[in-house]
């Protein structure tokens, strides 16, 4: 049975993939000799086996035979970007677009992986320079923007961020979430030296996306900035609603709004009814809450429910251990590590991105590891 191209992606992914093009297409064009075609096959057998330094020489002798292959170079480029022989790939991509008589296909492609390869060894002006010069060429490449985007919230440049995210939005036709991200960011940067710029940024946030609990987090730190405090109450609460998970950080905030302790222990214990699978969060953020307005007792109480019905919330067994040791409660803490221990070696609560399944140890908008905004959740 013959595979369509469809099956080949979903057996074959990233570099796999690129050295299998380079092996039909060789094997598909006349000219070619029979020993080019037998050193792709070799490289590309030993891709699948994960021997990525035999695939290497392997396409090495595949490249020499014919200097015109250029499938063969962005496989190699690959290759060595995947072992992290980075000054090899940032070499052969460079050469590649020296090369004379370079289709602008093939250039804007080289651009591109030169880019990822400056990117990958943290070069960040490199990777920049890389993409501006692609984009130059094709403004409308939509990888390119995407890449160039992420470059630029890893340099904290929010404001050509939100400019990259608007093109990308013209082509798309969606990511209204992502660009209210970086208006939140963009906000967030500028409370302290123009908050009233920072509260148009978050005003615009909440325009795009008024469902996004960090644009409603952002308008509420940007009132606060303003020292309008009433006015924070409603989008502080919001981002808690919409992201449960924003609650043991975000409840100081919440409190110092100027509501009184009763008021925003009534919020949490109500949306801890209304949303029942955000219980720990909300429970957490009470006990914080608590624990921080002088009321240990009754914080200590907040934990301890939130530990028997969850027996492998981490963050309330080490809230309950330190608030147990700041009371000097010796016998509890003894006894609460004795818990630990049975529990050891069973899942934890803890977070993990949907996209690339790293796990981490806090909630964020954003993945450290793949870049994707709005991918992590709670799981065990």
């Amino acid at each position: 049975m013959e595979l369509q191209p469809a099956t080949w992606v979903a057996v074959f992914g990233g570099t796999a993939l690129v050295a299998l093009l380079a092996l039909v297409a060789v094997i598909s064009r006349k000219g070619r000799t029979e020993d080019q075609a037998r050193a792709y096959l070799a490289g590309f057998t030993y891709v699948l086996s994960d021997d990525p330094d035999a695939a290497i020489a392997e396409l090495s002798k595949a490249a020499q035979m014919s200097t015109q292959t250029v499938e063969t170079y962005f496989a190699l480029g690959a290759l060595f970007r995947r072992k992290g022989e980075l000054e090899r790939a940032i070499r052969l991509h460079s050469n590649m677009l020296l090369r004379p008589g370079l289709s602008p296909e093939v250039r804007r492609r080289a651009q591109l992986a030169l880019a990822l390869d400056y990117r990958r060894s943290r070069v960040m002006d490199k990777a920049a320079e890389a993409l501006e010069k692609l984009l130059a060429d094709d403004p409308d490449n939509r990888e390119g923007l995407l890449r160039y985007r992420q470059v630029l919230e890893e340099d904290r440049d929010w404001d050509r961020a939100i400019e990259i995210q608007a093109r990308l939005m013209r082509l798309e036709g969606k990511g209204r979430n992502i660009l209210a991200h970086l208006l939140a960011e963009a906000s967030r940067a500028k409370s302290s030296s123009d908050p009233l710029e920072a509260h148009e940024l978050a005003l615009n946030a909440v325009n795009q996306k008024p469902d996004s609990a960090d644009a409603q987090l952002a308008l509420g730190q940007a009132l606060l900035a303003l020292g309008r405090q009433a006015e924070a109450i409603d989008p502080l609460a919001e981002a808690m609603i919409q992201e449960p998970e924003l609650a043991p950080r975000v409840v100081e905030l919440f409190g110092s709004a100027g509501r009184p302790v009763q008021e925003v222990e009534k919020f949490l214990l109500e949306q801890m009814l209304r949303q029942p699978a955000a219980e720990a969060p909300f429970g957490l953020g009470l006990a914080l809450y608590l624990a921080g307005h002088g009321f240990a007792e009754r914080a200590i109480a907040q934990l301890r429910k939130l530990v028997e019905r969850m027996p492998r919330f981490w963050e309330a067994r080490k809230e309950l251990g330190s608030l147990l040791l700041a009371q000097n409660r010796a016998e509890e803490l003894r006894a609460e590590y004795r818990d630990v221990l049975a529990t050891l070696g069973q899942p934890v609560m803890g977070f993990a991105c949907r996209a690339c399944r790293q796990r981490l140890p806090e909630h964020m908008f954003r993945c450290p590891s793949c870049e994707a905004w709005d991918s992590v959740t709670r799981e065990e």
